[in-house]
């Protein structure tokens, strides 16, 4: 059954603001539990899962026994993948209010761009604040690997100075060595949610480092997708080695999930992307210096051109040649 913009309105805020349960002491709150999708679509076993997971007394939460600023700060960003994923979300649930019933189904970037963008930037603020949290906090971590999870290479100069050099790594294979190095997990990078995650990072990157050819667009099924592709990157080693790589990640896909069915499919793209183009009847910017006039005139040089060009111009100048010779 359809509903209203006022009735979708009240069904999105009770997603995002659950009303508590009243128990034999009042209001109570409980965790959301995995999904019967992450089995039934995904094959994946939650089992292992129970309420309190992440709890004050959980074996999976620690106290330092000393003060030190800069593990602090790491601790202090904890939070921070789960707001930015949380941002994302609600993003998306503004745009299932704001394309609520429109008759022209499609329209130019708006949302669904900046929501992809904060969930891989949720993605990787994860990556970049355990890989830290785990070269601050591990016995023995090899050197090799806590270089490559800080992207970091240290060498040593002629003079004998140590340097630490940059060493940029791709997202997922820093993902991976997290998993490995800090979970014991060897995740198979060939099953399907891996696929789906690299799938998810292809179409991020073809916005990010723009596909021109293409001229990429984003539909909301598709988004919504590429959403839970993100979440699954987390679920599935989660469920290989029987704990949760994060905490409250079943409340994201839990939100997540009851988005799906209020979505109706809109296509955000560029303005101009169905239409054909002729270079050679449009004028396009072009700022730079030494550009080739002959092949890239500006409007002024082609109307002084083309004045030259015309018959009455070349009249004239005849004529001025006529004078001149008599």
């Amino acid at each position: 059954m359809a509903l209203s913009a006022d009735e979708l309105r009240v069904e999105i805020h009770s997603i995002f603001n659950p009303e508590p349960i009243v128990g034999s002491e009042g209001a109570e709150w409980h965790e959301m539990p995995p999904l019967p999708r992450l089995s039934t679509e995904y094959s994946l076993d939650t089992t292992y899962w129970r309420e309190f997971e992440y709890g004050s007394i959980s074996p999976l939460m620690r106290r330092a026994v000393t003060h030190e600023e800069q593990l602090a700060s790491i601790v202090h960003a904890q939070q921070v993948p789960r707001e930015l994923f949380f941002g994302a979300l609600r993003l998306l649930a503004g745009s299932i209010i704001e394309y609520h019933g429109e008759l022209t189904r499609s329209g130019p970037y708006r949302f669904y761009p900046a929501i992809l963008m904060s969930a891989w930037a949720s993605f990787e603020a994860f990556v970049r604040i355990y890989s830290e949290l785990l070269v601050k906090t591990s016995r023995n971590l090899p050197t090799p690997a806590e270089e490559a999870l800080l992207e970091r290479m240290d060498v040593i100069d002629d003079q004998g100075r140590i340097r630490s050099n940059r060493n940029q790594q791709p997202l997922l294979r820093r993902y991976w060595w997290l998993l490995k190095f800090g979970f014991e997990c060897e995740y198979d990078r060939g099953s399907r949610i891996w696929q789906m995650g690299d799938a998810a990072l292809d179409k991020r990157n073809e916005l990010v480092h723009y596909k021109f050819s293409e001229m990429p667009s984003l539909k909301a099924t598709e988004l919504w997708g590429h959403l839970e592709a993100i979440l699954l990157l987390f679920i599935g080693p989660s469920c290989q080695i029987r704990k949760s790589v994060v905490p409250d990640l079943y409340e994201l896909y839990g939100v997540l999930f009851d988005l799906q069915p209020l979505i109706e499919e809109f296509e955000e793209k560029p303005s101009y992307k169905e239409f054909p183009l002729r270079l050679d009847e449009v004028i396009f910017p072009c700022p730079f210096e030494n550009v080739d006039d002959a092949k890239f005139p500006s409007m002024g040089q082609r109307a002084h051109t083309a004045k030259a060009r015309s018959p009455s111009t070349q009249a004239t100048s005849e004529g001025h040649r006529g004078e001149t010779s008599s």
